[in-house]
């Protein structure tokens, strides 16, 4: 008895011979110029569906559709509602003169912006227009346009048009698929938009982390050290050359922990890595502390649970990183613990054997207070418990807790 064959699937397969696979597949009664529009209208879709740049989506979308409606030329025009105008994004068979003439239009201006005011699909055969009414595109040799509104939430941001060398017919089933189409094309442009505002506040987010992190405590330092300056200037002034020597190791630390600080600050920002070594990342951390305050860390890995997405283990190793900085500039701990069960949930402790501090003080404005915030805010971008535990002389434990439901597939 023969196994059962089995069937290529999507991946298996180029798209050329995926395409015949599917018109082949097709209903019997279709013909085969229509076996390859809805070949196409299936390319379209999986183009929507992904992720592009603007520019890319709408390029590609448009020698689709071209290639759908056997059009010789086509632009994509998006709405600029501050301005009233309609800029051209891409094209395909057009003159460059054409385009420096109508790159930007008033959105009442000729077919494409009426398709945009009007939110209605625009059609003309110029032979059958008035002779006193001209197209720019019936210079370019065009015969007939057709112009789609690009739309979405019923508010239209747009329009594609196709151009003919020849007029020729567009049945109903194809308008009602363009103007589907041109739906679609809102609906991912609206989509790339949000995307490209989520990645714009995350930056700003990031770098509002750093300023503070550079206001509240490099300016600490250099407001110490500009103190000690006066002192210094005041010692020399009156003579005292021995009050002078005992500002200047006070200024010569001053001087470092800002040195260290700035530097700190730079390796945490420029912290980048894509990958899923958790692990071997916290040790690389906890080596560059011991080196820099000779305080020895240890960490203990638990739990076989799938790693976390690069985007959250990122945060937690801010947050690690943020948790050495408050040590080293404020506990006086001779140890510190990293814990990680990496389970069903996510847990994260740092403990060291520090001074401690009282936490009902944690709202003043303080250093260390400021960088229990921003440990704080990064926790909640990744949808998790943070908690602190402290008593002064009693060390401190910073925990963090991500449920399930909240971790993101890597």
């Amino acid at each position: 008895m023969q196994a059962p064959r089995s069937h290529p699937t999507r991946k298996q397969l180029p798209a050329s011979r995926w395409r015949q696979r599917r018109q082949a597949q097709a209903p019997s009664g279709l013909s085969a110029a229509q076996q390859r529009q809805l070949a196409t209208l299936h390319d379209i879709s999986t183009l929507l569906a992904g992720q592009h740049a603007i520019d890319e989506l709408c390029r590609s979308f448009l020698r689709h559709v071209m290639a759908f409606a056997q059009a010789q030329g086509g632009t994509v025009r998006i709405l600029d509602p501050h301005n009233d105008t309609v800029h051209i994004i891409v094209h395909e068979g057009i003159s460059e003169a054409m385009i420096e003439e109508e790159h930007c239009i008033h959105k009442n201006d000729c077919l494409c912006g009426a398709a945009v005011t009007q939110g209605v699909i625009q059609f003309r055969d110029f032979r059958r227009t008035d002779p006193q009414q001209h197209f720019r595109c019936e210079d370019e040799g065009f015969r007939a346009v057709a112009v789609f509104p690009i739309s979405v939430r019923e508010q239209v941001i747009g329009s594609f048009s196709l151009h003919y060398a020849q007029p020729q017919a567009i049945s109903v089933q194809q308008h009602g698929w363009l103007e589907t189409l041109g739906q679609s094309l809102g609906i991912a442009i609206e989509n790339q938009r949000l995307i490209a505002r989520e990645k714009e506040f995350a930056v700003a987010r990031e770098r509002s982390l750093l300023a503070e992190g550079l206001h509240d405590s490099i300016a600490q330092s250099l407001n110490f050290i500009s103190l000690q300056v006066q002192m210094l200037d005041d010692s020399v002034r009156r003579g005292e050359l021995g009050e002078a020597a005992e500002v200047l190791p006070l200024m010569r630390m001053g001087v470092e922990q800002s040195y260290q600080d700035v530097r700190e600050l730079l390796v945490n920002f420029r912290t980048r890595w894509h990958g899923s070594d958790l692990e071997g990342k916290l040790d690389e951390v906890l080596e560059k502390f011991a080196l820099q305050t000779g305080v020895q860390g240890t960490l203990h890995m638990a739990g076989a649970g799938a790693p976390l997405a690069p985007e959250q283990q990122l945060q937690v190793m801010f947050i690690v990183q943020e948790a050495l900085s408050n040590i080293r500039k404020h506990a006086q701990a001779s140890t510190v613990e990293v814990r990680v069960d990496n389970g069903r949930d996510f847990s994260l402790q740092v403990r060291d054997n520090g001074a401690g501090f009282a936490t009902h003080l944690r709202d003043k404005k303080t250093e260390v207070q400021i960088g229990l915030r921003i440990m704080q805010e990064r926790a909640e971008r990744l949808g998790a418990q943070f908690s602190i535990a402290s008593a002064q002389g009693s060390g401190t434990t910073i925990s963090l807790a991500l449920p399930e439901a909240k971790r993101q597939a890597a």
